[in-house]
């Protein structure tokens, strides 16, 4: 049981991490967009949007697991910067 706990503890502590990762780079982008002249942003945040509805439908079109939890995540990501 403590092994199990252990365990749980590992992988809670590694969720923490990669969503501060995350956050970092989202506050990362955030100051990049906010350099650019509005114009150039505006280009670079559809740029992105591309990259990721061509991601998600990669994803989607090899039955991959994780499509659905990548769609959240970019949603989640846009809802956030708006």
């Amino acid at each position: 049981m403590e092994d199990l706990e252990q365990r749980l503890d590992y992988l809670e502590e590694v969720n923490d991490k990669l969503h501060m990762q995350n956050r970092v780079l989202a506050a990362a982008l955030q100051g990049f967009l906010r350099a650019l002249p509005q114009d150039m942003a505006e280009d670079v945040v559809e740029s992105v949007q591309a990259a990721f509805e061509d991601e998600v439908a990669e994803l989607g079109y090899t039955n991959s697991v994780h499509a659905d939890s990548f769609q959240d995540a970019v949603d989640e990501f846009f809802r956030s910067k708006r």
